[in-house]
């Protein structure tokens, strides 16, 4: 784990159906774009957890930083020209999409969740929803302010 607030965005192509599963390669072959990760249904994700679903992700990885709009627009300008694929990649595979952002807050650095005009379009245009997990370590609130 990281000492210093980070951000982590990702588009992901899925169904929210279990046993739901379709060909991640198909993605990546109209999209033009390698995944950066991929869980298929049936497959072990973890020494003792299955998926229960297939998922195409695409991630910036953890960024050290408190630069939320950074993080999406990251993911934007990949995605940006590539409005009518993804929205025909969803009819044809039947699959959803989301645009997720995780962010690990460290002593309370917290990033400040703005969503630029731009971003916003973007979501509108390809009918997803953008979803925020944030994990806080390491605060510790001051005794003193009891009343």
């Amino acid at each position: 784990m990281s000492k210093k607030t980070s951000i982590e965005i990702y588009l992901n192509f899925r169904k929210h159906e279990p046993n739901w599963d379709f060909s991640l390669f198909a993605i990546s072959e109209k999209l033009g774009i390698t995944p950066t990760d991929t869980k298929k249904v049936g497959e072990w994700n973890t020494p003792k957890r299955r998926s229960t679903f297939t998922e195409w992700i695409y991630s910036t990885g953890a960024i050290e930083t408190i630069d939320f709009e950074m993080g999406l627009e990251k993911i934007v300008d990949t995605f940006k020209d590539k409005v009518d694929t993804i929205n025909e990649i969803k009819k044809e595979l039947g699959v959803e999409t989301s645009i997720c952002a995780v962010t690990h807050v460290i002593d309370g650095n917290s990033p400040g969740y703005s969503f630029p005009v731009e971003v916003m379009k973007f979501a509108v245009s390809i009918d997803t929803f953008i979803e925020i997990d944030e994990y806080v370590y390491g605060f510790v609130e001051n005794d003193l302010d009891e009343y």
